[in-house]
């Protein structure tokens, strides 16, 4: 199915404050435009986002509950109370976790009073959970701090107060209209919240807590800094926007990351072959983050935690093999359960006619249905939500797609619901299995009233600006580079280039020819020409080769496969120069 190409427009006073900005910061006038799309006007806004930089982190004191949370903490310290951290078992959640865990560990908290607890998937699901609190309680903890959850376990904290145990939340998740009665809630989401930037990671919230926590004490912020690379892990694999606090993290986080890895994290990379000072957020997407979730999706989250706490270069080596096991497994299972998923789809056609997909199988591993459900939205186009059997209910996770707001839409059934929880892209619930089929009805009715064409979630293509020929080159790419580092928010530029033709040499390449090796130039053959690479475009190289002018979507890279770096065009779509106005929306 062709890819509708949306082209972002720009005002007159867009275009006005673009040339104001390129001009004053000596960048090109694309690239300004480029600052504008991300919400930039000011020379201080785009001076802070060119250069970030850890002093323009905001006050951890400006969080609403973080005096009450901060009092609680040093009350535990100064008494000497054992401490539980308790957190998901993504990444998300073992990389708070592992924050909160290492920065205690070696400034405030010997290792016998600190503890730390991941709920097991299988058997008690996602949350706070009785059987956690149980382990506090067994332990003696009088404080529990929970990560990148508990921002709706009212009924356990409540049952955590009643055993003598105060709870401090750390969450980014959204609140539900009733909050728990914990001691101190550290949310930005929160309705009553006035701190400044709303879209803080789980190990984002905690680490506002450590660095109010290192103030309060009298600690250089410098021994904050080897945690960063926890944090680029949650920013990166939680696919929160890489904006405000999250691109100042995730920039220093990868420093850290390439420079002074902690000893898990060294161990990863090597066991995914990335090279020291390699590291960036694809690398994270593809490489590190899978494996660290792996061990919550096939087994345990605690084992990711061991490996991001080790202290010993034996530990680090004997985790990291544990991960990289996992994650083969996951890789298998993942497929397994993608292909009888669209075993179901092509036995049931009419399932295609939906605009939200829900699909069940009692046999399908509850540990892989997120991953399922991001690869059956990206295939199919659409919203998807895959079930699976979990004991006496069924376990659910969903994924959104084109921008549609998943998590309202299953608010809007949640009465159908045992419970549910996550945000715009990506939810989970619960449901008994009698209410399937109504909340599968709601869920589409929903989506029906909802979206009002016909066809709402046709593959889409952003593209971010024009570009002309001319405008091509390495020192572009230099520019755009100040970008880093790419993810949700402030992706990779995707540039709109027409008028193109094959400069000559343009060839099928790959094992069965279906990919394009691309040298072109512009129509009037009057630059140098520029190579490009496009998966699964073959079927355009008889009209390239008959020199038909088109156009191409493309970001701009640089290729280091050959010993002289070059440019290249990493190009996302081809149309021809006639197909090009039905393209573009």
């Amino acid at each position: 199915m062709p890819k509708q190409w949306e082209l972002r427009s720009y005002t007159e006073e867009e275009e006005q404050v673009a040339s104001t900005l390129a001009k004053q910061l000596g960048l090109y006038p694309v690239v300004g435009r480029l600052l504008v799309a991300r919400g930039i006007r000011t020379m201080a806004d785009a001076e802070a986002f060119l250069s970030p930089s850890l002093d323009a982190l905001h006050d951890p004191l400006l969080m609403q509950d973080m005096p009450l949370a901060l009092e609680r903490v040093e009350l535990a310290l100064n008494r000497k109370e054992k401490i539980l951290i308790y957190g998901d078992y993504d990444v998300d959640g073992t990389t708070a976790v592992a924050l909160l865990y290492r920065y205690l560990r070696d400034h405030f908290v010997p290792k016998e009073q600190l503890a730390y607890y991941i709920p097991d998937r299988y058997d008690e699901g996602y949350g706070i959970t009785q059987q956690g609190i149980d382990q506090a309680h067994h332990m003696g903890a009088g404080l529990i701090i929970a990560v990148d959850t508990g921002i709706k376990a009212i009924e356990e904290i409540d049952y955590a107060q009643s055993l003598g145990i105060d709870v401090i939340i750390c969450d980014h998740h959204t609140p539900a209209e009733t909050l728990p009665h914990a001691v101190a809630i550290l949310n930005p989401k929160r309705v009553d919240n006035s701190y400044p930037f709303t879209d803080l990671s789980g190990c984002g919230v905690a680490f506002k807590l450590l660095q109010a926590l290192a103030s309060r004490r009298g600690l250089a912020f410098d021994t904050l800094l080897p945690l960063l690379e926890l944090l680029v892990l949650s920013i990166a694999q939680d696919r929160v926007p890489i904006l405000g606090e999250n691109r100042i993290l995730a920039y220093h986080g990868l420093q850290v990351m390439n420079t002074t890895p902690s000893l898990g994290i060294a161990q990863l990379m090597r066991e995914g072959k990335i090279r020291p000072g390699h590291v960036d957020m694809a690398s994270i997407y593809y490489e590190l983050g899978p494996r660290i979730n792996a061990a919550g999706r096939m087994a345990h989250g605690a084992e990711s935690v061991k490996l991001l706490i080790a202290d010993s270069l034996h530990i680090a080596e004997e985790q990291s093999a544990i991960l990289d096991a996992y994650n083969r497994k996951r890789q298998d299972l993942d497929q397994e359960v993608t292909q009888q998923a669209l075993a179901h789809i092509e036995a049931d056609p009419t399932l295609l006619d939906r605009k939200v997909l829900v699909l069940y199988d009692p046999s399908w591993n509850k540990g892989v249905m997120g991953i399922v459900a991001a690869r059956l939205a990206d295939r199919l186009h659409r919203p998807v939500v895959i079930f699976s059997r979990s004991g006496d209910y069924l376990s659910g996770s969903g994924r959104s797609y084109g921008g549609y707001d998943l998590y309202q839409a299953v608010q809007a059934c949640s009465d159908c619901l045992l419970n549910f929880g996550g945000h715009m892209f990506a939810t989970g619930m619960s449901v008994a299995p009698d209410r399937l089929a109504e909340f599968r009805r709601r869920l589409e009715q929903y989506t029906e009233e909802h979206q009002d064409t016909n066809h709402p979630f046709l593959p889409k293509l952003h593209i971010d600006t024009r570009l002309d020929a001319q405008e091509i080159s390495r020192n572009l790419l230099r520019q755009i580079d100040l970008f880093y580092p790419f993810g949700m928010g402030n992706e990779r530029p995707v540039f709109l280039t027409a008028q193109l033709r094959d400069a000559g040499g343009t060839r099928a390449v790959g094992k069965n020819g279906q990919h394009l090796s691309l040298r072109i130039t512009d129509y009037y053959q009057r630059i140098r020409p520029l190579h490009g690479f496009a998966l699964a475009q073959a079927h355009y190289l008889p009209a390239l080769a008959r020199h038909a002018p088109f156009a191409l979507c493309y970001e701009l890279e640089e290729n280091n496969f050959y010993t002289q770096a070059s440019l290249q065009l990493r190009v996302k779509d081809i149309c021809l120069e006639t197909e090009l106005d039905d393209r573009l929306h």
